[in-house]
């Protein structure tokens, strides 16, 4: 047994010879990991995840120039794995943190991360490692992406197509993967006719597997414009949460324009006869018969030379199902055509989507000869008063025969 310890106490002085010999110091790795943690405590797929690791400095010697770095490997990615410290005395601990995220498509496990120390030891480069063991728990979960839809503003009788990606994000395999298509506020779809089904469903889904699901619907005749809101959730089987998106559509019906009468009144006189020299005032009636208000409505009319007067009526808005007219104040020529005349009608407008449309149409009257002047009225003038002024003589000759009484 003497022999035994006398040998091994030769063999420890050789070898500290050979160690001395080589230039290497007895505290040739004075650093270590101490402990380690991470948050969030519990990993899954797809988790950003905080390493705190605390490196001790065991020898006597103050290590400097350090240099950490943590390799995560094929299912982390990288975020904040470099750290340099100076230096760490003797018997002292430093806690440096480092940030990765865990793969979508990562398997349940436990992961060893990599962890590089290189630092200066008395003057001699060290290089050293270390692991981290992150360990990452199973979970179901499916998260919705690339929303898209045809048309958010569609019009009444127009279809809209709905399409979304379900992505198993997840660490494991997915059952029962389904999509619901809903109207926010509603048991049922209202006056949408719905032209697909509302829940589309695959029976697995791979872990980091994406399925793409599509929806159609209509709005009918009877829906009246404006914004409904719609929601698309994707759920699985053993998920413990639902993933949803929101969407709107703005539905738009057709404002429908129309000029639905035109009319005039002469000044003075209650009569449909138009002669040289009248003054009479022209109104455009218009009808909006659709659904959706009509914006800076304006009537323009072109006549011939004849007819005088105002060109131009700003009739503002017409709401749907409303009417509103546009009036102008016109004169006749008293050297006018005898005959018809033709007043051209053009109505502008922006519709429900801001762009202007124009509607034309045209209205005749005719225009009557004025009368000469009766040739015998200044006879009949002078006669008249010539009796006011026979009475008035009489008149004045009786008072005056009173007054001599």
């Amino acid at each position: 047994m003497k022999k035994v310890q006398f040998f091994l106490f030769v063999l420890s002085l050789v070898m500290l010879s050979l160690a001395c010999s080589a230039g290497i110091s007895p505290a040739f790795y004075q650093l270590q990991v101490n402990s380690y943690s991470y948050k969030p405590s519990t990993v899954y797929a797809g988790n950003e995840v905080s390493i705190a690791v605390s490196i001790y400095n065991k020898s006597t010697i103050t290590a400097q120039d350090i240099k950490l770095k943590l390799s995560a490997g094929d299912y982390f990615k990288n975020l904040d794995v470099e750290k340099n410290i100076d230096k760490i005395f003797s018997k002292e601990t430093r806690t440096v943190a480092f940030r990765v995220k865990a793969a979508d498509n990562i398997p349940a496990g436990t992961y060893n991360l990599s962890l590089e120390l290189n630092y200066s030891n008395g003057g001699e480069k060290i290089s050293d490692y270390a692991t981290v063991p992150v360990t990452v728990s199973e979970i179901y979960r499916v998260s919705l992406e690339n929303l898209s839809v045809s048309d958010f503003y569609p019009h009444i009788g127009e279809t809209t197509v709905i399409k979304a990606d379900v992505k198993n994000t997840g660490s494991i395999e997915a059952r029962n993967v389904s999509t619901e298509l809903s109207l926010l506020g509603s048991d049922d779809f209202g006056k949408f006719i719905v032209l697909s089904d509302t829940i589309k469903e695959i029976e697995t889904l791979g872990a980091g597997k994406t399925a793409t699901f599509q929806f159609k619907l209509k709005p009918s005749e009877k829906i009246e414009p404006g914004v409904f809101s719609f929601k698309l959730t994707a759920k699985c089987l053993d998920c413990k949460e639902t993933a949803s998106e929101k969407f709107a559509l703005h539905v738009y019906g057709y404002p429908e324009l129309f000029i639905s009468g035109v009319d005039y009144s002469v000044k003075g006189r209650d009569t449909k006869n138009l002669i040289q020299g009248d003054v009479f005032s022209l109104s455009v009636q218009l009808d909006n018969s659709g659904k959706e208000e009509v914006k800076k409505v304006q009537i323009n009319i072109t006549t011939d030379d004849d007819i005088l007067g105002t060109k131009k009526s700003y009739v503002g808005s017409i709401d749907a199902d409303d009417s509103s007219a546009g009036l102008f104040d016109l004169e006749i020529s008293p050297t006018a055509k005898v005959g018809y005349h033709t007043v051209g009608i053009t109505v502008t407008y922006l519709d429900e989507l801001g762009k202007e449309k124009k509607i034309q149409d045209s209205f005749k009257f005719y225009v009557s000869k004025k009368p000469a002047p009766n040739p015998y009225i200044p006879f009949i003038l002078v006669i008249v008063i010539l009796v006011i002024v026979y009475f008035i003589i009489k008149m004045i000759f009786r008072q005056l025969a009173i007054r001599k009484m």
